[in-house]
């Protein structure tokens, strides 16, 4: 049992409690090199966040002296001394008061005035948010009582992050955005609240001796106020996580069923959205029947997931051009946290659509010539061919661009045409394509690899 005690013994090694009392003292104090260093930290945290720039943020968490004051009202509530207690308070409302009005004045000024991802990561806080200021505060106040300061602090101030999300209300604040400013204020309360109350237990196991003579009936009044505190910050957390659960575990059967159940050959998906339980996918390409979508329907059903989940079906003409699909894309796809994919599929539609649409027209030719060529020529066995993709390049341009300038058509005969009849099937093939036309004639039984043996010249 003693081996097990030296494990986690957290006294040998301790400072003395003078020493504790005076760091606890130091490090709470907001005046002088504190508030200088804690403007300097707002500031780098807004930038920070500006700029969607996670090392400058996390240059901003280790410079952050908001730490003392959250660690020093768990030593207060460890020594029960309720005046240092409420002094404690007050220096880390003020605190948090100016890092809330610098961020709202700089965010005010700042010519950058969209969200960021580092931003939106601060504004939905959940219980895991509880357990990183746990094990946070348990740490720092670990650290902070040894006899030697160790690299314990710098760590905890990264985990726990709580310049961040003060600067992030206070963007909420200065673009009256509510939930950005109150989801950020949750995180950071979460942040402050466990970590003085896991700062309040380390300093408890290390018996710091109460200041004054403190009835038992104190002791309990304490406890319960902690407890009730805890309960009430933590589920709401609770409900956060369960959703970002919920909402993760649907997002994967979503993709699923968008790459399993949705691939057509004719028909393209461009984007999708999951919002207040419908899921709107757009399509562009062949218009889907009536059938097919009740069969998607059906489909979608088969998710645990997405059961009671409406689908709606946005279809584009086939007839789209390039800026028409754009115009779609733009219009459908919402930003939500991920730029670089939306920046991917406009791209990516932009550039390969007029291929897509050439290669769709090819096919309805070739549907054409091989049911209407042999009605004419009763030689003709089967038309196989697709538009040739000429590269025209130009001093505007360093790879050159696409054209298309003529069809290639490979037709297979069961006896050879004479040579008027292939001249006859060149323009008529010519008019049905409407562009110039290179046709190789090919017998069924000896075709050649290399050049056409189906006319008689």
């Amino acid at each position: 049992m003693n081996r097990w005690n030296n494990l986690i013994d957290l006294k040998s090694d301790s400072a003395p409690m003078e020493v504790i009392n005076q760091r606890i003292l130091s490090d709470a104090t907001i005046e002088g090199t504190n508030l200088i260093v804690l403007v300097m930290a707002i500031m780098i945290a807004c930038i920070g966040l500006n700029l969607n720039s996670v090392a400058v943020i996390i240059g901003a968490m280790l410079i952050s002296p908001l730490m003392g004051g959250i660690v020093a009202t768990g030593y207060g509530m460890a020594t029960y001394d309720v005046p240092f207690i409420r002094k404690s308070l007050i220096k880390l409302s003020f605190q948090v008061g100016l890092a809330v009005l610098t961020a709202s004045i700089y965010f005010l000024l700042s010519p950058l005035t969209s969200p960021t991802d580092e931003m939106l990561a601060r504004t939905t806080p959940t219980i895991w948010d509880v357990l990183v200021a746990l094990c946070g505060g348990i740490a720092g106040a670990v650290g902070n009582t040894r006899k030697e300061k160790s690299n314990v602090i710098p760590g905890v101030a990264i985990a726990t992050a709580l310049m961040p999300p003060l600067c992030t209300a206070g963007y909420g604040l200065a673009s009256g955005n509510h939930t950005f400013f109150l989801g950020a204020l949750y995180l950071f309360f979460i942040n402050a609240f466990f970590i003085a109350l896991s700062s309040f237990l380390v300093f408890k196991v290390l018996k710091v001796p109460p200041h004054g003579n403190i009835a038992e009936a104190h002791f309990r009044k304490q406890r319960l106020v902690l407890v009730t505190l805890g309960l009430l910050i933590t589920i709401p957390s609770i409900y956060l996580a369960h959703q970002t659960v919920k909402d993760a575990l649907q997002e994967v059967q979503v993709k699923s069923f968008i790459q399993t159940d949705m691939q057509f050959e004719k028909t393209s998906v461009v984007s999708y959205a999951l919002k207040d339980d419908t899921l709107t996918v757009d399509l562009v390409g062949a218009v889907l029947t009536e059938e097919q979508i009740e069969q998607l329907k059906t489909a979608m059903s088969h998710y645990h997931r997405l059961q009671g989940i409406t689908l709606s079906i946005i279809q584009g003409n086939r007839n789209l051009n390039t800026e028409e699909v754009q115009q779609l894309i733009n219009a459908r796809i919402e930003k939500q946290g991920k730029a670089d994919k939306e920046a991917s599929y406009k791209m990516l539609t932009s550039k390969y659509y007029p291929a897509y649409e050439r290669a769709a027209a090819d096919q309805q030719v070739i549907q054409t010539l091989n049911s209407q060529a042999p009605l004419l020529f009763p030689e003709i066995q089967s038309v196989r061919g697709g538009t040739l993709t000429a590269l025209n390049h130009s001093k505007d341009t360093k790879n050159g661009d696409f054209s298309y300038d003529r069809f290639i058509a490979e037709v297979t005969v069961t006896t050879p045409l004479s040579a008027d009849d292939a001249l006859r099937l060149h323009d008529w093939i010519k008019g049905q394509v409407k562009m110039p036309v290179v046709m190789n004639v090919q017998t069924s039984d000896t075709p050649s690899e290399y050049y056409g043996n189906g006319i008689q010249w």
